[in-house]
């Protein structure tokens, strides 16, 4: 069937872009949050480190008050944008990965519910019982990322799934486990980012430079794989799509920017959180607020870059885009 076209001032393309990148820049807090949560309070109950969990604590208020609400509503807001601009794409969609769709949903019930859970049973349950929830929770926001990475790296790269319309042709496609080791590696370095201010507010300064030190390590191990999942995303993409980052297409030359621009991002985001390592009393909130910034801006400079180099196509040499 034909659909409307609703054609906006601003472009279509911009108000999705918008309304994703601001999601994914929480959602995926979400799940590295959850992670380092879980990391955090296991090592508090190993070793009986008060400070660490409290860290844990103050985070996972942090967590659902950031990620759980506002990740919610903006990933709602991600399905009414898509539905308007492309509808046939995002009927497409569903269609196409409906027991996805499913899958993915089930696991954010149970990742909503546990962070709820987490929250409300600090010191109300055994420490070693609240852990559980945690992992939990972890394992939830997890498999949510490791569902959704399969769809979004479709678009760009279907693969066999253009022949056979098999399931698993499309889902592990090309660019799934690249992107799936990059967006993990994000996922670590905003959760770092995320809870170095939940950190910063520690009232002993010895215990504060541990926690700044143990939180600035995660970022530089997420960075470190972010920029490897992002080296191997790049060569799995097919070559008339790589060439496009190189400049050669004057049309679509700001892809090649948003490269450089996306790049250097993460070098001085990795810059940044080395030094904490190394002395973590420097860290103060203006460098933790620039140490963010410069992860939203490699995060969304790849988002920029993984969309761009899919058009003319919403989905690769199947469906063009409005």
């Amino acid at each position: 069937m034909d659909y409307p076209i609703w054609d906006l001032a601003m472009g279509g393309g911009v108000l999705i872009g918008t309304v994703a990148i601001a999601h994914v820049l929480v959602s995926h807090f979400a799940v590295g949050g959850g992670l380092a949560i879980a990391l955090a309070e296991t090592l508090a109950v190993r070793r009986g480190d008060r400070s660490m969990r409290d860290l844990a604590k103050r985070s996972s208020w942090m967590l659902v008050l950031v990620s759980t609400v506002f990740g919610a509503i903006s990933g709602v807001g991600i399905w009414v944008t898509i539905g308007l601009v492309a509808p046939a794409a995002t009927s497409a969609l569903i269609h196409t990965w409906v027991w996805g769709w499913a899958a993915e949903w089930a696991f954010f019930v149970l990742e909503v519910a546990m962070a709820l859970a987490m929250v409300a049973t600090w010191d109300r349950v055994r420490p070693r019982t609240h852990l559980w929830l945690s992992w939990l929770y972890a394992f939830a926001a997890f498999m949510s990322l490791v569902i959704i990475q399969g769809i979004l790296a479709f678009m760009l790269t279907p693969g066999r799934w253009l022949q056979t319309r098999s399931f698993a042709d499309g889902f592990f496609n090309p660019s799934y486990l690249p992107g799936l080791v990059l967006r993990t590696g994000i996922c670590l370095v905003l959760a770092g980012a995320y809870m170095t201010f939940a950190a910063l507010r520690e009232g002993d300064p010895v215990a504060r430079a541990r926690l700044v030190r143990w939180l600035a390590a995660l970022q530089v191990v997420g960075a470190l794989v972010s920029y490897g999942g992002y080296r191997w995303w790049e060569a799995a993409l097919p070559v008339q799509v790589r060439v496009l980052f190189a400049g050669d297409k004057a049309l679509l030359g700001s892809l090649a920017t948003t490269r450089s621009l996306a790049l250097w991002a993460l070098t001085a985001c990795l810059a940044l959180v080395l030094l904490a390592v190394l002395v973590p009393r420097a860290q103060r909130w203006p460098v933790a607020v620039v140490a963010l910034g410069a992860a939203f801006v490699f995060f969304g400079g790849y988002e920029r870059l993984r969309e761009g180099a899919r058009k003319p196509f919403v989905i690769r040499d199947h469906m063009f885009s409005s």
